[in-house]
């Protein structure tokens, strides 16, 4: 036994045996290691005080036993490493955790040539996802449901569907059965944590989610068969106010060295934001949160703290645009914003639904959140959700019912991709998941969560539609431009590069009482690679109650208005040439209520 170095942190083997680099809780402790082989305990070594250097211990073991896990104590009592990278005894999920220990590091994982995509956020379609849940399932049809493994079996549908990037709640090592005191659980009915958000260990990957015995071999493989794919890896993580501001960015370049991720949704209260965002080792990593405060948008020592690879996820766009959707006034000023919203130095993320909250197809059958089975008599979860029904709570078989619903989730999710910020869906939306009304099944281990792949089936047409919605953002680049967009004509073409109409052209009504409103996209100022421009695009949202006419504007010589997508029609995407009325000045176009068209330029 000798005195180790104290970085890197955790166990680590080196040329002449294995370092252990631990915190203890107090500089006085008495710091034993137990070397374990399967359930038996080989050795117990005390270490040495002058190992010390402030709250860390660290000691090299040459020539140990031939043993596979560890476990530290403190004065006698059992002492969690903060720093493990494999956990022993969490394996089972949902059933009680005992004999916890640490599993030793086994050989150096083979990347291969794994690269990470690098993706601007520009071209991000990002798609949310619970790794149990995505494939949990029967319906899911992987052979290792609920697991990484499961996930890379629905890669070839991610590719097929359009996604770029996925964000992955919470999947380093938690123990979803830790006992907490809520006054509406019984002892006999112990909730699970299904979300995961919860201290844990920071450095080991779940093992509740692989097949295979090594958590750490099965995440590496998922990452690598994603990146393989072009579709980047975002890892949520959630820091309580108990993990220490110095910790957090050391668990984040770990991630992005070992695991090679591509970035992380960071959630808690006290987030050291300045020393994440200016942290050399990470700026090529996406550092995603709910919102940056004002003082953070500041320079320091001549060096700007914030570049494009930070994001936050826009409150007021969930909102504002679910207020849109079932046809509220005093909105449209607001959601003109969010169409167009695009910083310089941050990326927005939009998203009408998430994890947390309703589903899509939840969003447009309730009205109520109905959580009764959280076991919390109803009065978990938000009450501010600005949903509307439809007409029905809940199932029904009314047919002007459920087209009126599908109409509006086809509506919502227009809103979501045809916005200048990154989109976000969360997945099973696409083909109409729900969770019966409840807006925080945080608890919810079952088929309330368990995406149900069948409802593929019967969303058919849905999920087509969404499929061609992403295509059509991602082919033309005038709705995910890299620069914000000015509303002026900043190039001398005669057009600005987004511009607003109403039922005259270039005269939007704005009142608070206006419900419909036209968005123009010059493609001029969208060229590809090659210089080419894109085309021109009218966007005429409509969702009032009744239908409205819209006067489209005139187009350069040579071209000519034809409608590529209503979606009053069921299947979504269409081309309709717009009749020439040489009586008017503008062509007059009709648009259903509560629906969104879209005119492209052709010619």
């Amino acid at each position: 036994m000798r005195k180790g170095t104290f970085y890197p942190k955790g166990v680590t083997r080196t040329t002449d045996g294995i370092q252990f680099v631990l915190k203890a809780d107090r500089p006085d402790a008495q710091i034993e290691i137990s070397l374990c082989k399967g359930a038996r305990e080989l050795q117990r070594v005390t270490v040495p005080k002058d190992c010390r250097c402030g709250q860390l211990y660290s000691v090299v073991l040459e020539c140990p036993p031939e043993t596979d896990s560890y476990r530290y104590y403190q004065d006698g009592r059992f002492l969690v490493d903060f720093y493990a990278r494999s956990v022993a005894g969490l394996e089972q999920y949902g059933q009680k955790k005992t004999n916890v220990k640490y599993c030793l590091p086994g050989m150096e994982y083979d990347w291969e040539d794994d690269r990470r995509p690098q993706l601007p956020y520009s071209e991000m379609i990002l798609y949310g996802i619970h790794v149990r849940g995505f494939t949990k399932h029967i319906s899911s049809g992987v052979s290792n449901r609920g697991t990484y493994e499961g996930l890379v079996q629905k890669i070839p549908y991610l590719k097929e569907l359009g996604i770029n990037a996925v964000e992955l709640m919470p999947c380093y090592e938690f123990d979803e059965t830790e006992s907490r005191e809520e006054p509406y659980q019984d002892d006999d009915k112990k909730k699970v944590n299904y979300w995961g958000f919860q201290a844990g260990y920071y450095y080991a990957p779940k093992s509740g989610y692989a097949a295979s015995k090594d958590p750490t071999v099965s995440f590496c493989d998922m990452v690598k068969q994603l990146h393989r794919n072009g579709i980047e890896v975002i890892m949520q993580f959630y820091f309580p106010d108990t993990v220490a501001q110095s910790e957090i960015a050391e668990i984040l370049r770990f991630w992005v060295e070992n695991y090679h991720i591509d970035g992380f949704h960071l959630i808690g209260a006290k987030l050291p934001l300045p020393a994440i965002a200016t942290d050399p080792f990470l700026r090529d990593t996406k550092l995603i949160m709910a919102q940056i405060p004002p003082a953070d948008r500041s320079h320091h020592k001549g060096e700007r703290l914030w570049n494009k690879n930070l994001a936050y996820f826009s409150e007021g766009f969930t909102y504002d645009m679910r207020k849109f959707l079932k046809g509220d006034d005093d909105c449209l000023n607001l959601v003109l914003q969010h169409f167009r919203e695009n910083r310089e130095d941050e990326a927005v993320i939009n998203a009408l639904t998430c994890y947390n909250g309703f589903t899509l197809n939840d969003l447009v059958s309730y009205e109520r959140k109905h959580n009764e089975a959280n076991g919390e008599e109803n009065r978990d979860g938000s009450e501010y959700n600005l949903s509307w029904n439809c007409g029905a709570e809940g199932p029904s078989r009314k047919k002007q019912v459920l087209a009126l619903r599908e109409k509006q989730m086809r509506n919502g999710l227009a809103f979501v991709f045809l916005s200048q910020g990154v989109p976000y869906l969360q997945s099973g939306d696409e083909f109409a998941q729900t969770q019966s009304g409840n807006n925080n099944p945080y608890c919810q281990d079952n088929e309330t969560t368990w995406l149900n792949w069948k409802r593929m089936t019967k969303y058919q047409a849905f999920h087509d539609y969404v499929k061609k919605l992403i295509a059509f953002r991602k082919a033309h680049r005038v709705f995910h431009k890299e620069e914000p967009l000015r509303i002026m004509d900043y190039i001398g073409c005669g057009y600005p590069d987004v511009s607003y109409h109403g039922e005259e052209a270039w005269r939007p009504v704005l009142e608070n009482y206006s419900r419909h409103v036209a968005v123009m996209y010059c493609g001029k100022y969208a060229c590809d690679r090659k210089q080419n421009p894109d085309a021109f695009f009218y966007v005429a949202y409509n969702m009032h109650w009744e239908a409205h006419s819209f006067a489209l504007p005139r187009l350069p010589k040579g071209m000519k208005w034809q409608c590529c997508m209503d979606t009053a029609a069921p299947e979504g995407f269409v081309r309709i040439p717009v009749e020439s009325d040489k009586a008017k000045k503008n062509q007059t176009v009709q648009v259903e209520a509560r629906s969104v068209k879209i005119f492209q330029s052709i010619g």
